[in-house]
C-alpha cells in the first residue's frame, strides 16, 4: 500500500515549508517572487508573481547601525550579481508603519536550468528589542546614578545661598529696597529646594505606594514640575473638576505619567500653542473598550495640545516600548510605554486622538473604588 508521501509528496513538502516558523521564499532570475511560505506570507504579506522591485517601493531598510539600505545596493540584488552575501540583520518598516528586525540569509543557485535567489529569514524583533531593553536599562540606570549626585550637589549650593541670605538679612543697617530683594530671593530659594527634593525623590528607587489620591493635587505637582520648561508661547488651560473623588493609585507614577504626556506636547509644540490639562468624572460606559459596569465611575484626565500631531501609521505603534519619532538620542521611546503600564497597573485606561496638524490628545481614565 504506498505511503502518504508517495500519494502526495507536493502537498507533504508544501506543510512542512509552511511550519518550518522561518520566511522561505524563492526569487527566479527575472526578479519574482516564485514561492513563499506561510511565515513569508504572514511576515509580509502576498507576494507570489510581484517583481522584487515593486514590492521592495513599500518597505523601508535600514542596516544595524540605522543607515538607510537603498534599493540598488539590497543585498537580494547582490546575491543576483553572483556576491556572496553573507547572514545579517536588517531593520524592516513595514507599510502599515510597525517595524521588525529581522536576520536574513540569500543564497543564489542554479538547479535543472533554473536559476534564482533562495531567501531565508528569521523575526528576531523581540530579542532585538529584550536585548536593547537591558542596554537602554543600563544606560538609564547610570545616568540616574549622576543626575542623582548632580541634584545632591546642587541642592548644597542651595543651601550655601539661603544660609548667606538668612545672614544678610540679619545685619543691621539694610536698606528696605534691599531687603525686599533679599526676601524674595529667599523665597525663589524655598520653590527651588522643594524641587530639588522632588527631583531627588522621583530619582530614588521606590515601592509602589497605593493610597486615596486627590487627581487635581496630582495635575497641579505634574504642572509644577514641568512649569520652568513652560515656554512664553504656549498658553496653559487648566480645567478641573471640582470635589472629585479620590482614587486608589500611587501619586508619584501617575505624577510621573502626566509629566511625560506633558513634555511630549510641549515637544510637539515648538512655535507654541494651547496646552490643555483638565479633569472630570465618567461613568463606566463612557471608557474604552465597552466591558466596564455603566454603574462605576471613573476620573478622567485629558492632557491635549495644538501642535503637530500625530500620524495615522505612527498612532499604531506609539505605545510600544522603544519606538519614537524623535532624533536619534533625543527621545527613547520609552515614556508612552511607560505611562500605559503604569495606568494598566492602576486597572485604568489610556486612550489616544490626533488630527496631524491640528494636535493629540490623551485620556486617562482612573477607576473610582467605592
Amino acid at each position: 500500500m504506498p505511503s502518504l508521501l508517495e500519494l502526495q509528496p507536493q502537498a507533504v513538502l508544501k506543510s512542512v515549508l509552511d511550519n518550518v516558523g522561518v520566511a522561505l521564499a524563492v526569487i527566479d532570475q527575472e526578479g519574482r517572487f516564485i514561492y513563499t511560505n506561510q511565515a513569508a506570507f504572514n511576515m509580509f504579506g502576498a507576494t507570489e508573481k510581484l517583481p522584487f522591485a515593486e514590492w521592495r517601493r513599500d518597505y523601508t531598510f535600514q542596516d544595524h547601525q540605522g543607515r538607510e539600505i537603498p534599493a540598488g545596493q539590497a543585498p537580494l540584488l547582490r546575491a543576483f550579481a553572483g556576491e556572496e552575501v553573507k547572514p545579517h540583520d536588517v531593520r524592516v518598516t513595514l507599510p502599515d508603519g510597525r517595524a521588525k528586525w529581522l536576520h536574513a540569509a540569500a543564497q543564489r543557485f542554479s538547479v535543472l536550468g533554473f536559476t534564482g535567489v533562495f531567501v531565508i529569514v528569521t523575526d528576531e524583533t523581540e530579542q532585538v528589542e529584550l536585548r536593547k531593553a537591558l542596554e537602554q536599562a543600563q544606560r538609564i540606570e547610570v545616568s540616574g546614578i549622576l543626575a542623582g549626585g548632580l541634584v545632591h550637589d546642587f541642592n548644597n549650593i542651595l543651601s550655601v545661598l539661603e544660609l548667606n541670605i538668612a545672614l544678610a538679612l540679619g545685619d543691621e543697617g539694610v536698606q528696605e529696597v534691599t531687603r525686599a530683594r533679599l526676601q524674595e530671593m529667599a523665597v525663589a530659594l524655598d520653590k527651588s529646594a522643594a524641587l530639588i527634593m522632588r527631583l531627588m525623590k522621583h530619582n530614588r528607587k521606590q515601592d509602589t505606594q497605593i493610597g486615596p489620591v486627590q487627581l487635581n493635587e496630582t495635575v497641579t505637582a505634574a504642572l509644577e514640575l514641568v512649569q520652568p520648561l513652560i515656554k512664553g508661547q504656549v498658553h496653559v488651560k487648566i480645567d478641573v473638576a471640582h470635589c472629585l473623588p479620590a482614587v486608589q493609585a500611587d501619586s508619584s507614577k501617575l505624577e510621573q505619567v502626566l509629566v511625560n504626556l506633558i513634555l511630549n506636547a510641549l515637544d510637539a509644540m515648538p512655535d507654541g500653542g494651547e496646552l490643555a490639562v483638565c479633569t472630570e468624572l465618567v461613568s463606566g460606559n463612557a471608557v474604552p473598550g465597552g466591558n466596564n459596569d455603566a454603574t462605576r465611575q471613573f476620573v478622567l484626565i485629558t492632557v491635549a495640545d495644538t501642535g503637530i500631531g500625530i500620524s495615522e501609521n505612527h498612532l499604531l505603534s506609539i505605545f510600544e516600548p522603544f519606538f519614537t519619532t524623535k532624533p536619534i538620542g533625543v527621545g527613547s521611546g520609552l515614556g508612552l510605554s511607560s505611562a500605559r503600564l503604569i495606568v494598566r497597573q492602576h486597572n485604568g485606561h489610556i486612550k489616544v486622538q490626533s488630527v496631524p496638524g491640528a494636535g493629540t490628545k490623551f485620556s486617562l481614565y482612573l477607576p473610582v473604588h467605592p
